[in-house]
C-alpha cells in the first residue's frame, strides 16, 4: 500500500528511465537534481524486484529499512561532499519508530522501497508521526530504533547486505560527483 500511495502522491514523477536530451532542463542544477531522482528511483525499482512486496508494501521497508539506510548513508557519504543523514519516522509521542530512511542534502527523503519522497509525501504515509533527524551518526541509536540491526526479517526473508551494497554502489556510480549537492 505504501508504494501505491507514494506513486499516487508523486504522480509517478521521477520513475522513468533516463530523460532524452530535449527533455533536460536548461538549468544544469535542475538537470542534476532530476538525474539524481531518476537514478535513485531506478535503485528503488531494483531493490523492489530483489525483495518484493507484501500486500503492496515494499518488503525492504518491513524490517531491514535501518540496515538499508545505514548502508546507503555510508556509501553516499563516502562519494559525495554533501552528506545524507539518517532519519526516523517516529510516533507523534516518540514511543516507537515506524520507519528508518535517509534525508538527502536537498531536504527530500529516500528509502529503498518508496524512492525519493518529499516531507509532505512522507507524512501522508505516516500520519500522526514526526521525523527525527540523526545529525550526528549514532550507531547505538540506529540499532535501538531499528529494533536490532542484526535480527532476522520474517517479512523480508531474502534480505542481503551484500546484494544491497552492490545495488547501491552500482547506482551511485551513475551519478556525477556534484549530484549530491544542496540546491537551496
Amino acid at each position: 500500500m505504501q508504494f501505491a500511495v507514494i506513486f499516487a502522491v508523486l504522480g509517478g514523477a521521477g520513475c522513468a528511465g533516463g530523460a532524452r536530451p530535449e527533455d533536460r532542463p536548461a538549468d544544469a542544477a535542475a538537470w542534476s537534481t532530476r538525474q539524481r531522482v531518476e537514478v535513485l528511483n531506478r535503485l528503488r525499482n531494483e531493490v523492489n524486484v530483489a525483495y518484493g512486496f507484501r500486500d503492496g508494501a515494499p518488503r525492504v521497508n518491513l524490517g531491514p529499512c535501518g540496515r538499508f539506510a545505514r548502508d546507503f548513508r555510508e556509501r553516499w557519504n563516502a562519494r559525495f561532499a554533501d552528506k545524507v543523514t539518517i532519519a526516523f519516522v517516529m510516533a507523534a509521542d516518540g514511543s516507537q519508530c515506524h520507519h528508518v530512511l535517509v534525508r538527502l542534502p536537498d531536504g527530500t527523503y529516500y528509502d529503498g522501497g518508496n524512492g525519493v519522497v518529499t516531507a509532505r509525501a512522507l507524512m501522508t504515509l505516516y500520519q500522526n508521526s514526526r521525523v527525527d533527524e540523526m545529525t550526528v551518526f549514532d550507531p547505538a541509536l540506529l540499532d535501538k530504533r531499528s529494533y536490532g540491526l542484526k535480527r532476522s526479517y520474517p517479512e523480508c526473508p531474502n534480505y542481503s547486505d551484500a546484494l544491497t551494497a552492490r545495488l547501491i554502489d552500482s547506482h551511485l556510480a551513475m551519478l556525477p560527483r556534484d549530484a549530491g549537492a544542496r540546491r537551496d
